[in-house]
């Protein structure tokens, strides 16, 4: 039987009002482990701050945009807008579609939920995606830094590539991971202790270390079982100690089979 968005969708939507903070969208993410606040003005929704928004208003304007209002770094695309009783099949394609990482799901004018690639990877049904190797549909050219690079070229390379993870590497073996979540906690951090961000923090004190591999042989199904044990997003695709790609989260909705 196919599955409705309801089914799946994360029912607690937090949302903020257009006049508020960035340190505000912030503080929401980091401390709810979300991705996207929806932004509010008179009750409706008028687009959305993500995670990826953030660090490109943070490139583009330094520290000053987090004492802004997040209608400075607000999208009105990213998203798409679904019906509870939609199919989640329906919802993935258009989300592919539109190269939008999440949807706002609908009960009439009111938002009842949100489905995001995260929902999507740890909800379904493995059985429901594609059996493929990981190595043909991973990321075969990874944006990776250096184990010298700062936070500032992390933003700065995030930001250029539209990209939530880096693979910090010597030569072409993998030193650990850096994701986005990372450089918003520190953010956070630094502002709550009424500090500026450091532009020269090295991302070796932010990263993971010893990330979560994954061979290129494994299946789809492998590599969403990893994801969900271990609580990550993205995962360095390794043969014989050589990073050889990364999948993610977005890489593996597309492999869902039609119209679950």
């Amino acid at each position: 039987m196919p599955i409705l968005a309801r089914e799946i969708m994360t029912s607690r939507v937090l949302t903020l009002e257009d006049n508020a903070k960035v340190i505000d969208a912030i503080r929401l993410m980091v401390n709810h482990d979300f991705r996207h606040v929806p932004i509010t003005r008179s009750n409706s929704i008028i687009g959305m701050v993500t995670a990826l928004s953030t660090i490109k208003g943070i490139d583009k304007e330094g520290q000053q945009v987090l004492s802004g209002s997040v209608g400075g770094i607000m999208v009105g695309t990213g998203y798409v807008k679904a019906l509870s009783n939609d199919y989640v099949g329906e919802v993935v394609r258009r989300m592919i579609d539109s190269n939008a990482d999440a949807a706002l799901v609908f009960d009439g004018d009111k938002v009842v939920g949100i489905i995001t690639e995260r929902d999507i990877v740890r909800k379904l049904p493995s059985q429901l995606f594609k059996q493929r190797r990981v190595f043909d549909i991973m990321s075969k050219n990874p944006k990776t830094l250096g184990p010298e690079s700062t936070i500032s070229d992390a933003i700065k390379s995030m930001a250029t590539h539209e990209i939530r993870h880096l693979v910090i590497t010597r030569g072409n073996r993998v030193m650990g991971i850096l994701s986005i979540r990372d450089i918003l906690r520190y953010t956070l951090k630094q502002l709550e202790a009424g500090r500026n961000i450091d532009q020269s923090y090295p991302i070796t004190s932010l990263m993971s270390h010893n990330p979560v591999t994954i061979d290129p042989s494994a299946s789809v199904i492998d590599a969403i079982d990893l994801m969900r044990r271990n609580n990550v997003s993205s995962l360095p695709v390794v043969e014989r100690g050589v990073l050889m790609g990364i999948i993610t989260e977005k890489d593996l909705i597309r492999e869902i089979k039609p119209y679950p």
